[in-house]
């Protein structure tokens, strides 16, 4: 996190420097940056502390016997049915999913719960009815479900390999 967070201030920097020809504009991106920030923070410190605590709060011998690399399959299909009940935006999404995986979560229900909360995520049902259709939300979704336990099956093969 500490390279990503080098690498998005330098070019914030960097941008800052160009806008200074630009009269202002660097100010002005600075203030809406900054309200941006000031709407978002609720939230993410929010998913933070909800993060935090299903880490603590989720119970080992659950994490072992569903979640863990052990689990296979039934973790897989566990993680995708969580992915599609994650609806909410990737600021809360991410702590969430960091702390499934801190707790014990193996590589394949993660990837399976990313995979499922990208494009299975009912949080999307409403827009995507409206604007394509009920059809093609149907269609949309029981396609994506083998990919959704497609990608997390690789993974957890990729995981059991690399022990």
């Amino acid at each position: 996190m500490t390279l990503t967070t080098a690498v998005l201030s330098a070019v914030a920097l960097i941008l800052f420097f160009v806008n200074r020809k630009e009269n202002g504009k660097q100010v002005e991106g600075l203030k809406i940056g900054a309200k941006e920030m000031w709407q978002c923070l609720p939230l993410i410190l929010g998913a933070f502390v909800l993060a935090g605590m299903i880490e603590v709060l989720i119970p080992g011998e659950f994490v072992r016997d569903w979640l863990s690399a052990e689990a296979g399959f039934k973790g897989i299909v566990l993680g995708t049915l969580g992915g599609l009940l994650l609806a909410m935006g990737p600021y809360a999404a991410f702590p969430i999913i960091a702390s499934v995986l801190a707790s014990g979560a193996g590589l394949g229900t993660v990837v399976a719960l990313i995979a499922s909360w990208s494009l299975l995520g009912l949080s999307k049902a409403p827009f995507e009815s409206s604007f394509f259709g009920l059809k093609f939300f149907v269609y949309k979704s029981i396609l994506s479900l083998p990919f959704c336990l497609a990608a997390g099956l690789i993974a957890h093969w990729i995981e059991l390999l690399l022990r």
